[in-house]
């Protein structure tokens, strides 16, 4: 939704940019049909009514989530002509990017992500290739998983393939 190319208004994007996490609001959890949408007039007096209504029927908050006034809203800009959704993560949105930009910025992102954890990786042992366990090289036992054989697979075996890499022990 916040980028050049999305086909929405640009006053409903850099209402996204100025957001914060906390600009939402749980709407229609009386009928436990919960929405989070974003936190404009609209949105609020839908919560206001559902609070206060007595009779609890959706009728009374129905004008207010219509989805015909939320779909003006991305052709309007009026941001509280309506209500929208809008997570949380609205608040990490801080900027108005292209497509490429933001695929770009993604992909390095994961990148140095994996570059941060592949660092966390240890060896259990100096030679990074896993040695043969005496089980799994004897001809008469392959195929058999057990607590022995790493990487197995099998009802006594649990967490597969933990030794191999190095990143914990089975656990049965």
């Amino acid at each position: 939704m916040c980028t050049v190319e999305a086909p929405i208004h640009v006053k409903v994007k850099e209402a996204i940019v100025r957001a914060k996490e906390t600009d939402t609001e749980l709407v229609l959890r009386r009928w436990r049909n919960t929405s989070r949408l974003f936190s404009n007039k609209v949105a609020k007096e839908a919560v206001e009514v559902e609070r206060k209504s007595t009779s609890g029927k959706f009728e009374e908050v129905a004008p207010f989530v219509s989805g015909k006034r939320g779909r003006e809203v991305f052709l309007n800009g009026d941001v509280d002509h309506g209500v929208w959704t809008a997570g949380q993560v609205i608040g990490l949105i801080h900027d108005i990017p292209t497509c490429a930009e933001l695929i770009t910025r993604i992909e390095k992102e994961a990148e140095e992500t994996l570059i941060k954890a592949s660092s966390l990786i240890t060896s259990s042992s100096s030679d990074s290739s896993p040695e043969p366990s005496p089980k799994a090289a004897d001809p008469a036992t392959a195929g058999k998983a057990g607590p022995e054989t790493p990487g197995a697979v099998g009802k006594d075996v649990n967490n597969p393939a933990a030794e191999i890499w190095g990143v914990g022990k089975p656990k049965l």
